[in-house]
């Protein structure tokens, strides 16, 4: 067999070239921990038990597949590789495909790993593929062995032929094609009115027992989030060039704080970067003095208490990194009455003024059917003036409003001249006269007719998998939380 001799092939041992290194950077992420000796069960697929160890090997299936499509882009690459609660959950479904490939009797030959392996351009120099560099990645970018990393890529394929096998009779009509368009590009011009609640807000009172029945009555709403706070070092640089300049410094100051993390504000001092606390936040939360990346936010939550974080970068190119340590844990709490008193009162009171908007829409509406009276005429007793929206697309956004696909689909069958009944809106209550509807533009549906059925048969099969895991994962069962595995 060709996997066969390709692996008992001995390669000379040196460093490939400078390309290839800078292509593929060897990453410390790749291990699969002791968590491949437990011999705990993990889930049940059917009538198939997981084991940690084969949940351990479905995550590493997992990251050759992130590894081949994102092998170029080594930012990318690493922020996926560290994002673990995704990776659990992309390996758990890929579990739940190969179980149904190999009820299917899906097969992959060994010719057809060879074939995907080889035609791979990660393993390939000048466009051939290169036995050398096949080996020094799998030894030093993944440390697997030739016969694991190829059994990987073996249910890789099943799953993927699995996948194709589920998705080969969906299908695009040219009407689908034509409605989409149209949704997303026939235009209509709206003059309109908003009956706003705060006009009501002094018609409306909220009492002391309504205020407690609401807070008795959603008390599980009534909770201050998690918190931390963390001391950091910050690291700005200017382009990418400066980036990699300061890398050997950072690293030799996250030795430092690693050895000794009592001592990591000194140590911050005595570096010369600047040191800085948080005070505490939120996962949603942007920490003053931090311009927002999300990788610092989950870097921060997923330490323990006095564990200092690895370097997190803002971005490749102009910002800044940052070494971790959390200080603090604030625990999730409920709030009490006296606490949230003030907003529930707010919400409360925004309410009544909304069915009141909404019934003054109603009833002007009901007038200007019933009678000669207009919409200018309506507004000018409203003292209001008449907003026009210009040509807008279900896809666009009204102004004091918000997205416009429900007002544009309901103008749309409506027609030119019709005013619409009034329709609920964050405000108060909308409504609008329709005072034209724009036809499709032919040529420009000609121009992007592919594309769009390239968009719905990917959505129509995003359905599918949708509907599909949901149908498969009932039969499934985890025994563990994945974010604990």
């Amino acid at each position: 067999m060709v996997l066969k001799i390709l692996r008992s092939r001995k390669f000379a041992k040196r460093v490939l070239t400078a390309l290839l290194i800078l292509i593929i950077p060897a990453f410390v992420l790749w291990g699969v921990g002791s968590m491949t000796r437990r011999p705990e069960i993990v889930g049940l697929i059917g009538n198939q038990k997981i084991r940690a160890d084969d949940f351990a090997k479905s995550r590493q299936g997992i990251k050759i597949q992130i590894l081949f499509a994102y092998y170029t882009n080594s930012d990318t690459l690493r922020q996926l590789l560290r994002a673990r609660s995704l990776l659990n959950s992309m390996a758990w479904e890929r579990l739940i495909l190969l179980n149904a490939a190999h009820k299917e009797k899906v097969n992959v030959t060994n010719d057809d790993v060879l074939s995907f392996i080889s035609r791979h351009p990660m393993f390939q120099r000048n466009g051939v593929f290169d036995k050398q560099v096949y080996a020094y990645i799998l030894k030093n970018t993944l440390a697997m062995r030739p016969r694991q990393f190829e059994e990987l890529v073996r249910q890789n394929l099943q799953v993927k032929s699995f996948r194709l096998g589920l998705l080969k009779d969906i299908s695009v009509s040219e009407k689908e094609i034509l409605e989409d368009y149209k949704k997303a590009n026939d235009k209509v011009e709206l003059s309109y009115i908003i009956i706003d609640k705060d006009l009501f807000t002094d018609q409306v009172t909220v009492s002391a027992e309504e205020v407690e029945k609401y807070y008795e009555s959603n008390k599980n709403k009534f909770f201050e989030p998690a918190k931390i706070e963390v001391e950091y070092i910050k690291f700005p640089y200017e382009d990418t060039s400066a980036r990699n300049a300061v890398v050997p410094e950072i690293e030799k100051i996250h030795s430092e704080v690693e050895r000794s993390p009592a001592r990591f504000e000194k140590i911050a001092e005595n570096s010369g970067w600047r040191y800085g606390k948080t005070g505490p936040f939120s996962l949603k939360d942007v920490p003053p003095g931090i311009t927002f990346f999300k990788e610092f936010q989950d870097t921060a939550f997923a330490l323990k208490q006095g564990e200092i974080s690895r370097p997190v970068f803002s971005s490749p190119e102009k910002g800044t990194a940052y070494i971790l340590r959390k200080t603090r844990d604030i625990p999730r709490r409920r709030q009490d009455l006296k606490e949230v008193e003030k907003d529930i009162r707010k919400t409360l009171a925004g309410r009544k003024c909304l069915v009141l908007a909404r019934k003054k829409a109603n009833n002007l509406y009901a007038e200007m059917t019933e009678t000669d009276v207009t919409l200018e005429e309506t507004a000018a007793a409203l003292a209001q003036q008449i907003k026009t929206t210009g040509p807008v697309t279900s896809g666009g956004y009204i102004e004091n409003v918000g997205p416009a696909k429900e007002i544009v689909t309901r103008a749309q069958k409506a027609g030119e001249g019709r005013i619409l009944p009034p329709i609920p809106v964050k405000k108060g209550a909308f409504f609008a006269r329709v005072d034209a509807v724009l036809p499709t533009d032919e040529a420009d549906f000609r121009e992007k007719k592919e594309n769009l059925h390239k968009t719905i048969l990917s959505r129509k099969q995003m359905n599918a998998m949708e509907k599909w895991f949901k149908e498969s994962k009932a039969k499934t069962e985890l025994k563990k939380s994945l974010e604990d595995l």
